[in-house]
């Protein structure tokens, strides 16, 4: 008995998400996207869309599950054909371009905007922000916990190796590593 009725209560769970996963994709078709069929959503996503946002997605994109989404009203996303995200925060304000053929992995993080602050007498805005743009070229790949700021180009063919922060342009062709000495010091006892 108790196996039967764990067999439904899965059951009902896993269409209970796959309908939460449906009205979640629906989020993404507002009045000026162009999205293709073929286009994916997992389960566990945050999303914060604006129906007034823009949206290209090209065929076999697939968001799977976990990621923090926020695509604000006059923001364009744009993501490339065959390209996965997976436990990803985007943060769009203005625009933000991803490539082709790109893997984003767990943990990173891209923003095209930074918030406003003031000097004298310093001050920084919770609700004013500096915007910028975000361009991703073709067969990116990022490792854990890459961050990507704005106003940044990066090229195609490129690696961001687990943990870069990306506050400048990246060449085409590229690995860059997040290059931090360890030091290991004896325990004294």
């Amino acid at each position: 008995m108790k196996s039967i009725l764990g067999f439904i209560f899965i059951k009902i769970k896993n269409f209970a998400d796959n309908c939460i996963a449906e009205k979640n994709k629906s989020l993404f078709f507002t009045k000026k996207s162009s999205i293709h069929s073929s286009f994916k959503i997992g389960k566990n996503n945050f999303l914060d869309i604006s129906p007034h946002a823009e949206f290209e997605i090209g065929e076999n994109v697939i968001i799977n599950q976990s990621n923090y989404i926020t695509v604000k009203r006059k923001a364009k996303l744009i993501i490339g054909d065959n390209t996965y995200i997976t436990r990803a925060t985007i943060s769009c304000l203005g625009e933000i371009e991803i490539g082709k053929n790109c893997i984003l992995g767990e943990g990173m993080k891209i923003f095209d905007h930074n918030h406003q602050y003031t000097r004298d007498p310093f001050f920084v805005s919770k609700t004013d922000f500096n915007i910028g743009k975000v361009k991703m070229g073709n067969n990116v790949w990022t490792g854990a916990n890459v961050t990507i700021l704005k106003d940044v180009t990066i090229g195609d063919n490129v690696i961001l190796g687990a943990g870069c922060v990306i506050h400048k342009d990246v060449p085409s062709n590229s690995i860059i590593i997040n290059k931090k000495e360890l030091t290991i010091k004896p325990l004294e006892i």
